[in-house]
């Protein structure tokens, strides 16, 4: 009995650590992502936890106030710019590692079926050995009883 060789094996192993790197660059992706959400998070709480002062306040105050609160707002847009581009990536990544986890399912898909066929090949192949050895004893045992003088007396 021959093993069984699937001639695409390297390809499958190429193709198994082209998934796994697409993996990879997926988790950093999402792991980038959710710093970005959080640093949006994090720059909404600072804006909102800015208090504005009520009532009469000299002109150097209430410019320190516009220029914090106008800060911490283009602090929450930037943020918010960044965890855009990081969810792009991530996206674009996702669909990368899809791509790459298709690829070797096609691979694997194709190895089954060919291991599927070696398969039968083989249960074809041992049961043919089977017919043969058993055709092999018939002829024997056929020939032997040919050869065996009979005694006309005796019914065989």
């Amino acid at each position: 009995m021959k093993r069984y060789h699937f001639a695409l094996e390297a390809v499958l192993r190429v193709r198994r650590a082209q998934e796994e790197a697409a993996g990879f660059a997926l988790a950093h992706a999402n792991r980038k992502r959710q710093r970005a959400m959080d640093a949006h998070r994090a720059a909404v709480t600072r804006r909102d936890a800015f208090v504005l002062h009520q009532g009469e306040q000299d002109h150097a105050s209430f410019r320190r106030e516009r220029d914090v609160t106008e800060r911490r707002a283009a602090a929450v847009i930037a943020a918010r710019a960044v965890f855009e581009a990081a969810s792009d990536e991530a996206s674009v990544r996702y669909a990368e590692w899809t791509a790459a986890a298709k690829l070797v399912s096609a691979v694997e898909r194709l190895d089954e079926r060919r291991r599927e066929e070696w398969r039968l090949e083989e249960q074809r192949a041992e049961v043919a050995a089977i017919d043969e050895s058993a055709l092999a004893g018939w002829l024997a045992e056929t020939a032997l009883i040919e050869t065996v003088p009979s005694d006309p007396g005796v019914p065989a």
